[in-house]
């Protein structure tokens, strides 16, 4: 077999692995949610993208819709705080999709702010879309998967076992995310339902971006901390996520797997910095 045909052999199986899979993936305007959207469609999933961002879930839904114009490509208006709008969002996803045989959870705020500083508004806001958000939405995608089992993958972040000032709110949000995986994932583990987690270090998004703008992260000094010598780019993220909800994994749930290129089990050193950001 020559090279060519390899690759496109190896495209072909790719592409085939979650074909006709219906994929809710929340968080879906930008960042992580928008290349993972993506990437599922891409693999063969009919894609339901969910976000309270108006403007750039229609851009992604109809980019998506461009690209792949045999795949069915929803779009839904989702504030992931509200329990009622989750259910709500999963029926649709059942009325326009058929089910839901995957659920990744990648809605998200990061909001740096020194810890004696936080208010009452801030930890509260923080908690209800990084933690509450997620756990709602896993409660939504598995009152339809528990008909036929079903993947969910939420994410977290190597926040939830590293420190650093300034993110005591989003910290803790993620390690809770940890305890809702892996809870779950007992518990639905008899109704044929897979719960991981995926954990990033810093990934080259507009969150990213908009931190070094701002001065609170410098990405020169988290480059030479993290041994692969970079940080991750989404498709990093997005191939864990893919082979997570996959077959392959068929026999893993319950794991929180580090997406950080050997950040964790390195010497991490203080690479970011506190300070509020908008």
């Amino acid at each position: 077999m020559t090279k060519l045909n390899q690759r496109r052999d190896a495209e072909s199986r790719r592409v085939a692995a979650l074909t006709g899979r219906a994929a809710v993936v929340t968080g879906a305007a930008q960042g992580i949610g928008a290349g993972c959207a993506k990437e599922l469609a891409a693999r063969g999933c009919d894609i339901l993208l969910a976000d309270i961002k108006a403007e750039g879930l229609e851009r992604q839904v109809a980019a998506l819709g461009t690209a792949f114009p045999d795949r069915r490509i929803e779009g839904y208006a989702l504030d992931v705080r509200q329990q009622r709008d989750c259910f709500d969002m999963a029926e649709h996803a059942r009325e326009t999709l058929g089910s839901i045989d995957i659920m990744v959870n990648s809605a998200g705020i990061i909001s740096p702010c020194a810890s004696t500083d936080v208010t009452q508004d801030d930890w509260e806001k923080l908690l209800s879309i990084n933690l509450s958000g997620v756990f709602y939405c896993c409660q939504a995608a598995a009152r339809l998967m528990r008909e036929r089992g079903g993947v969910i993958v939420n994410l977290s972040s190597i926040a939830s076992k590293a420190a650093w000032p300034g993110r005591v709110s989003y910290a803790t949000a993620k390690a809770g995310i940890t305890a809702i995986t892996e809870s779950l994932a007992v518990e639905w583990a008899s109704l044929g339902i897979r719960v991981n987690a995926v954990a990033p270090a810093w990934v080259n998004t507009e969150i990213l971006r908009q931190g070094v703008e701002q001065g609170v992260v410098a990405v020169d000094n988290l480059n030479r901390a993290i041994p692969l010598g970079r940080v991750a780019e989404v498709e990093d993220v997005c191939d864990a996520i893919a082979f997570l909800v996959s077959d392959a994994a068929r026999y893993i749930t319950g794991q929180v797997i580090y997406v950080d290129g050997g950040y964790l089990a390195g010497a991490p050193d203080a690479s970011i910095r506190a300070g509020r950001s908008s």
